[in-house]
């Protein structure tokens, strides 16, 4: 199930879930964003604690870039998951596609905010993918090998 995963401005919430999704699915994902400005459009993430905490992870996310969510993307996509806030555009608004996510905006908060919100995104996506169907992969953490959603907790 390819997943788009959708904050305001792309720099973590989303651009988290994107990674973590294909990292748990090995299925496509993206990210984008409902309030990306035209001159931050293809800007590379800051470097917050997302970035950090996604290295912790194994997975490098500090090349990823902004992008602006477009009715194209939508169509392209068979899910589309907004952490955003509920002003999103008139395509986004009761679309079948569309699931909507309370996940707090990490923005100018601290590492523990970060740390819990990076937490319940991984179980959202555990919670999507059993519902879906969508077989967990075997993830490496150290020199475990951890088959996903029975040892969660192993990776959080």
């Amino acid at each position: 199930m390819k997943t788009l995963f959708v904050c305001n401005a792309n720099v973590s919430r989303s651009q988290v879930a994107a990674v973590l999704y294909k990292k748990y699915s090995g299925m496509e994902s993206d990210s984008a964003g409902t309030n990306v400005s035209p001159e931050r459009e293809g800007a590379v993430i800051p470097p917050d604690a997302s970035v950090a905490f996604m290295a912790n992870e194994g997975l490098d996310i500090s090349k990823n870039t902004r992008k602006g969510i477009t009715p194209e993307m939508v169509e392209k996509f068979d899910k589309i998951i907004v952490m955003a806030d509920k002003n999103v555009p008139d395509y986004l608004q009761n679309n079948e596609k569309v699931e909507f996510w309370d996940i707090q905006d990490t923005r100018n908060e601290s590492d523990d905010v970060y740390k819990r919100v990076i937490s319940e995104i991984k179980q959202k996506i555990i919670e999507l993918m059993e519902k879906n169907n969508i077989k967990m992969l075997e993830i490496k953490k150290g020199n475990e090998n951890i088959r996903l959603p029975e040892n969660i907790n192993k990776i959080k």
